[in-house]
């Protein structure tokens, strides 16, 4: 097996389309024939049952608030074997962890287990203020380097056109890795209590694979 590629998908806030993206880029890695694993940040049950629907191997949660740092390290490495590249998706916000601190949260995960951090942001009804709010998520933690942003919910390509715009015109900003679409085909069902589960996800493998497409279209 070659080296591990792994990588963190965060997000601005719940909502923004990041189980989505992580879904998405797990199916469309697996089609290419890569053998993928994939982790959830915090205690959820849900987001890592349809992780393996995309990916065919059971997701495992990690949880920095509930396990030492070692015993969580420990946890992804064992979960890797045999994987060629490993897809964690976080929880809230990038920054949300207990309370007004960044304990468990992602970011807290992604420099314990040195990830690479790519934030998605709904870019739903904003322009150039994209650019503010990447700034502010990019230069917020010094020690914690963002590698790229995905942008969500484009309604066009002019809106497209200014994101992409706005966001190159940031001095020292992490770079566009892609524009996702406004797609109500991709949009996950849920019910009362959140997403619905894998179980009940109707027509499963033809959503995964719109999913893929739909990410693999953003670049």
């Amino acid at each position: 097996m070659s080296a591990l590629r792994a990588l963190l998908i965060a997000g601005t806030q719940s909502g923004c389309g990041k189980t989505s993206v992580a879904l998405g880029l797990m199916a469309a890695l697996r089609k290419r024939g890569l053998t993928v694993q994939g982790f959830k940040c915090g205690p959820d049950f849900i987001d890592p049952g349809l992780h393996g629907l995309a990916t065919g191997r059971a997701s495992h949660n990690l949880d920095a608030w509930m396990l030492p740092a070692q015993a969580l390290q420990d946890l992804f490495h064992r979960a890797c074997a045999g994987a060629d590249v490993a897809v964690v998706e976080g929880a809230m916000g990038l920054f949300d962890g207990h309370g007004a601190s960044s304990r468990g949260s992602s970011a807290e995960i992604a420099a314990l287990l040195g990830l690479p951090v790519v934030l998605v942001v709904d870019a739903r009804a904003m322009g150039r203020s994209i650019a503010a709010l990447v700034h502010g998520f990019a230069t917020f933690d010094p020690n914690l380097p963002i590698a790229g942003v995905l942008a969500n919910q484009v309604a066009s390509r002019r809106h497209q056109a200014i994101v992409t715009e706005s966001l190159a015109a940031l001095p020292s900003g992490p770079p566009l890795l892609g524009c996702l679409t406004r797609s109500p085909e991709v949009t996950l069902p849920s019910r009362h209590l959140g997403l619905i589960t894998a179980e009940d996800l109707p027509q499963a493998e033809a959503h995964l694979a719109r999913l893929a497409a739909w990410v693999e279209a953003s670049g």
